[in-house]
């Protein structure tokens, strides 16, 4: 049976509640009038939802109450109230509430929002093991998997400078080829974990300097290919809101790209830089390397998809 915790400060309204939701089978846990009660019950009790009114007695209101046994037991909290004004919305939403409803509420609507507050937690609860579970994978794929890469990459690196001298052209190109073959799966291996923690990293929005991050990332790509002459030029003053890391992941695969794929070019130039497209201003990094059929670019943000093969750029 469900156990439903109701916190409100109007006995008369509380006990109202509590026969409505006794005649729909749940099971009242209590009926409390302060957020200090709510949060002490709800920790000793774990009902499977609290009811939650926002204005409460006591010195912590209902919106406290629900963030702190949100984050502490995780417990599904649906707001009952008569304010629906914009600021207790806004500050409402910070707690993470599994419904809202405004004061007075059909018995049906109660009814519909507690079950969808029980299917809404239960899939986060299956989602939170499934993410445990891919982190324990992960970190299988981090060591079960890298360690017969590094014992690869290692003996063929010692025949290589140890016994070339014995060795034909195409014995010493062989051996080439399998540290590179490792050298990539380690890298696919790198690019699995890093798409996993990413996909379920919480986002931060700041304001970012992207024309520095930029000229970061090219800096970098110059410094670790000293070899390449490439012209790049970055628009000054690109600014964007956004997540810092996953900004900067995406700034340095797509930066990375167009410096890999130049790589054949003469004169090859990257540009960072941004344009109007109607009210919206759209960033874009351009370069004059290989390119790729405009058919095929619903495949550029796939995982672990290449439109060139590693023969053509390794």
């Amino acid at each position: 049976m469900t156990q439903v915790l109701i916190v409100e400060d109007e006995a008369i309204v509380a006990e109202s509640i509590a026969s409505k939701l006794r005649r729909y089978g749940y099971e009242v846990v209590d009926t409390l009038p302060t957020g200090e009660e709510a949060v002490d019950k709800a920790g000793k009790t774990r009902p499977d939802v609290i009811l939650m009114d926002i204005h409460l007695a006591g010195k912590m209101d209902g919106i406290q109450a629900a963030d702190r046994i949100s984050s502490q037991y995780h417990i599904p909290v649906i707001f009952l109230t008569a304010y629906a004004d914009e600021q207790t919305i806004a500050r409402a939403k910070e707690a993470g509430p599994f419904g809202y409803l405004v004061k007075p509420f059909r018995e049906r609507d109660l009814y519909v929002t507690i079950e969808m507050a029980r299917e809404r937690s239960r899939l986060e609860a299956e989602l939170e093991a499934a993410n445990r579970e891919l982190d324990s994978f992960s970190y299988s794929v981090s060591h079960d998997l890298r360690a017969p890469l590094i014992a690869i990459d290692g003996f063929s690196r010692i025949l290589e400078e140890t016994y070339a001298g014995y060795l034909p052209p195409d014995g010493v190109e062989c051996l080439s080829r399998i540290r590179q073959a490792a050298n990539q799966m380690d890298q696919l291996i790198e690019d699995f974990l890093r798409l996993s923690r990413v996909t379920r990293a919480p986002i931060q929005t700041e304001k970012l300097d992207i024309s520095r991050i930029a000229r970061d990332i090219l800096g970098q790509l110059a410094t670790h290919d000293p070899d390449r002459r490439v012209h790049w030029r970055v628009e000054e003053g690109l600014a964007a809101y956004g997540d810092p890391g996953l900004c900067e992941i995406a700034l340095k695969n797509l930066i990375g790209n167009a410096w890999k794929y130049t790589m054949h070019t003469n004169n090859a130039q990257i540009q960072v830089g941004s344009l109007m497209q109607g009210q919206t201003r759209v960033f874009f990094i351009k370069d004059n390397g290989a390119g790729f059929p405009s058919e095929k670019a619903n495949l550029l943000f796939i995982p672990l998809q290449r439109l060139h093969s590693h023969q053509e750029f390794p």
